[in-house]
């Protein structure tokens, strides 16, 4: 791994604890363990556009905030998820971008390289299902 890597992923997972995690646990009022899966995103070193913007964590906080607007989405993410996973698919296919739950792992799914997020609402729905 190249240093230019490294730097980019001690940024990112910084900027997750310091910002993405302590979001999380103010909506959810739950701690959590925020992880980044590095291995999905395949070779980092000639993606020049993702080096500059980063990751987005933007839908992800957008929709746990939504589930965790009251007492019963946060009691219910409270007793589902002990951590969550970002992961990254080269897909563009809108049925593969999306969240899972197993075993007390929130997996978010998207194209971090291409920008493909989903959207809000469809990605709200898409995380309320897993509940």
């Amino acid at each position: 791994m190249s240093l230019r890597i490294a730097r980019f992923k001690k940024k990112s997972e910084d900027w997750v604890v310091s910002h993405v995690h302590k979001f999380i646990a103010k909506q959810s009022g739950h701690e959590v363990d925020f992880k980044i899966d590095w291995d999905s995103f395949g070779d980092l070193e000639d993606n020049e556009d993702f080096f500059k913007r980063g990751l987005n964590h933007t839908v992800l906080e957008s929709n746990i905030r939504n589930l965790c607007r009251d007492d019963l989405g946060k009691e219910a993410f409270k007793g589902m998820v002990t951590d969550i996973l970002m992961q990254h698919t080269d897909s563009e296919d809108p049925e593969e971008i999306g969240y899972t739950l197993k075993d007390g792992t929130l997996t978010f799914i998207t194209n971090q390289k291409k920008r493909i997020y989903g959207s809000l609402k469809v990605m709200e729905a898409k995380l309320e299902k897993v509940f």
